[in-house]
């Protein structure tokens, strides 16, 4: 019997490419910013996501975790 991987699986997959692909623009945006570097952006943003690591729906994440990145790298 293959083993296939489940939605919730899939879902956890796209979510996690998703926030990547975040970090990738945000770090291409706000890494070249005078008084910013590209691991300043990428800690603001793993900071972010650290505070929805208890959300029990995932698929708005990604989302979620710009908004509230971009208002703390627009400080």
């Amino acid at each position: 019997m293959a083993n296939h991987p489940t939605l919730e699986t899939l879902e956890e997959r796209q979510v996690a490419r998703h926030l990547n692909d975040l970090e990738s623009r945000l770090v291409s945006e706000y890494g070249r910013r005078p008084g910013w570097t590209d691991d300043r952006v990428v800690d603001t943003v793993r900071v972010v996501r650290g505070r929805f690591a208890d959300a029990r729906i995932h698929a708005f994440l990604p989302i979620l975790v710009e908004r509230a990145a971009r208002k703390e790298l627009d400080q």
